[in-house]
């Protein structure tokens, strides 16, 4: 993994290869940079990796731009103008970490722990470092992406099965159901389109659930375009089919599961003539991939972030977790795994939750409203956004943010832009300066990936993520988070070094991290039917299809659908929304090998659409959801790939470079999301199967 030879390149001077794990996104692929006289001239991906064979995306390629990007911070920064302004001198690292941490101990004083939030973005396999520090400060608000990205299927995994789940790729599944999820482009959570490519050339066979037809969706055998926004009801009537038809498993059903008359008897009003209209799809359609995959000898269900974004989010992932049990491919060969985690200090026990005292973990802002969330450790943007506006349960003051652009990440942008300019201090590390770091007191420098060491953990596997190059005045968020805490009086909470701090993730295992990089590489090997012998992590030992627990929490104890609001004829649209394969939620968009492709956010209408409101491919226009309200400027790209009542808008998009906040979010779909529907159990937002208007572009408007 970690090791390397030396070739020789035309020139005679030797280059030595590293090898390593990208982070340019979630995925977690196996990366080779070439470094001459100790410098990294070029990066690809390495043919090694059992996970990612090789592969490497655009995203992975651009990670010299983002090494070498002359807009990269490097020193920190405060505030000189009004917030927002985006007016600063450069000032010391210890100047800056002394005034954080004053702040932030006076604060604490006055107004205890829980006026201190931590924000962090996608994780960059520090997320554990974030709550430890939050957990040693003893606040319980947390902010971050949770509610709409990963969350809302773990959790929903968790209460169904005691546990989270992934598809078994090399286990070589019959069908894998594909649900709001792009995989083959995305490559998120460890688990590598490779893998599924790789499973359908042996023969799997592929069914997507999906609004748009995208490459993947064209290739599979089944397609259903459903209307953004309902596939909790798509998965409840497949549920029903399977019942009725007596295409569930009997045994697994009757000795592991508990509740299965109950559910049955819930799912009777999701008849497939019901479902059918809700979704838009065929009836004949929704029953034929209800058989492929309930009659497949291995099936699991690839779910996606596409499930998370609406007020159903919870219920939806909860159903396909019901759906994949009643089928018996909970923890099966080409299934779905029950994940083991490997015995290091990892995200479980690095946090150090215990830290948290009881009375301050029941403090947790929106925990009474979305109490799944809260169990998670999480924060809902929109509850800590309107605690900080309004004061109330109590007064919120500062903000330190990792890693996250939370004017274009957040929903509700006008709410996030009001939180921002209330709060006493606000705090960005990032490595660029983004429209919320133009609105920080101080700016921290930080790292990427190849300028920091870390360990990759993976359900499949861990691997060693080594320093390869510095940047002069950045620093990595895990010596950030150690200056911190020494400076807060917390270092018995944490390690002398970051060194340190990885011998001892590493303990479990009985290596250090010196040791671990000449390994590089672990796999987590799978053991199936581990219920046979120790039952499953729930209460009863049994997989809960109906949940009395959520009942006890003052929730259903089944997933329901709770449909949207009528239609407004002033927005006849049913806006959904994905990230261009080339960016990473909201970054990249300042590296040339990134960026070249496409400069201007993009929505996809159908032809019928674009005659309708007198459109032509690439004409500039805004979408609204308030009549008359303000727009999102995007381009018009018109396509058959989307239904004539959906819109597809490119999401996290923001311009660098622009001089004032409103320029440079003039196309963040963020600007068109409320609060006014989100999930009751996890606070999602949502921002897919949102009600849009599109009218023409108009000088100065947008």
């Amino acid at each position: 993994m970690t090791t390397t030879q030396q070739t020789t390149q035309p020139t005679s001077r030797p280059t030595t290869q590293v090898k390593s794990v990208c982070r340019m996104c979630h995925g977690g692929c196996g990366a080779v940079v070439d470094l001459v006289d100790g410098v990294p001239t070029d990066i690809h991906g390495d043919p090694d990796n059992p996970t990612s064979e090789g592969y490497f995306c655009i995203k992975g390629k651009a990670s010299l731009d983002l090494l070498r990007s002359p807009d990269r911070l490097t020193t920190p920064l405060m505030r000189t103008g009004p917030r927002g302004s985006g007016t600063f001198e450069p000032v010391s690292w210890e100047a800056a970490l002394d005034r954080i941490g004053g702040e932030l101990a006076a604060t604490i004083e006055r107004h205890g722990p829980e006026s201190v939030v931590l924000a962090q973005g996608t994780d960059r396999n520090y997320q554990e470092w974030v709550f430890r520090l939050a957990n040693a400060i003893g606040t319980p608000n947390v902010v971050g992406p949770a509610h709409v990205c990963f969350y809302p299927r773990v959790m929903a995994s968790i209460m169904t099965y005691g546990a989270f789940t992934f598809c078994d790729y090399d286990g070589d599944p019959e069908v894998v159901l594909l649900w709001g999820s792009n995989k083959p482009n995305t490559h998120s959570d460890g688990v590598i389109g490779v893998k599924l490519l790789r499973a359908v050339e042996r023969g799997s066979r592929v069914i997507t659930v999906d609004p748009r037809r995208t490459q993947t969706a064209a290739r599979s055998s089944l397609h259903l375009a459903v209307q953004p926004g309902t596939d909790c009801a798509l998965a409840l009537g497949m549920i029903k089919i399977v019942i009725d038809e007596g295409w569930y498993d009997r045994d697994f059903v009757d000795t592991y599961t508990s509740g299965f008359d109950e559910l049955a008897a819930h799912v009777r009003a999701y008849d497939l003539d019901r479902v059918a209209r809700i979704t838009g799809l065929a009836p004949g359609l929704i029953h034929e991939a209800t058989r492929s995959y309930a009659l497949a000898s291995r099936a699991c269900i690839e779910a996606g972030t596409g499930l998370s974004q609406n007020e159903n989010s919870f219920d939806t992932h909860r159903a396909i977790a019901l759906l994949a049990a009643i089928c018996g491919n909970i923890d099966a060969p080409g299934g779905d795994v029950i994940w083991d985690p490997m015995p290091i200090e990892g995200r479980r026990a690095f946090p150090r939750s215990d830290l948290l005292p009881e009375e301050q973990a029941k403090k947790r802002i929106g925990g009474d409203r979305h109490k799944i969330l809260s169990m998670s450790g999480w924060v809902a943007p929109t509850d800590l956004h309107e605690a900080v506006v309004t004061g109330s349960p109590y007064p919120i003051t500062s903000m330190v943010v990792f890693g996250s652009n939370i004017l274009a990440s957040h929903e509700n942008t006008e709410l996030v832009r009001e939180s921002l300019a209330k709060l006493d201090l606000v705090v960005v590390c990032d490595l660029f300066m983004t429209p919320t770091a133009r609105h920080a007191d101080v700016i921290l420098p930080t790292s990427s990936w190849l300028e920091r060491d870390q360990i990759v953990e993976f359900n499949s596997y861990i691997a060693a993520r080594q320093k390869i190059a510095t940047v002069d005045g950045c620093r990595s968020d895990e010596e950030i988070i150690l200056e911190l805490a020494e400076r807060l009086g917390l270092s018995r909470y944490f390690f002398p070094s970051l060194g340190a701090a990885l011998d001892a993730k590493l303990a479990g295992l009985d290596l250090t991290w010196e040791q671990f990089t000449k390994i590089g590489y672990i796999r987590n090997e799978k053991r199936y039917h581990k219920y046979r012998d120790r039952g499953f992590a729930t209460r009863s030992g049994r997989v809960n299809l109906m949940n009395n627990g959520l009942r006890a929490m003052g929730y259903e104890p089944f997933p329901s659908f709770r449909p949207p609001p009528q239609t407004d004829p002033d927005l006849p649209y049913v806006m959904t929304s994905a990230h261009p394969r080339q960016f990473y939620n909201t970054e990249f968009h300042q590296l040339p090998t990134t960026s070249r492709s496409q400069t201007t956010a993009q929505v996809t209408i159908h032809p019928r659409t674009a005659r309708q409101e007198g459109l032509t491919d690439g004409e500039e226009v805004d979408l609204f959801s308030r009549a008359g309200a303000r727009g999102v400027r995007m381009t018009v790209r018109i396509s058959d790939s989307v239904a004539p009542n959906v819109v597809m808008a490119d999401a996290g998009w923001w311009y660098p470079g622009e001089s004032s906040t409103g320029d440079s979010l003039r196309s963040s779909v963020n600007l068109l999301t409320n609060n006014d529907r989100s999930d009751v159990h996890m606070g999602s937002a949502t921002m897919r199967g949102v009600a849009v208007g599109i009218r023409r572009a108009e000088a100065g408007r947008g």
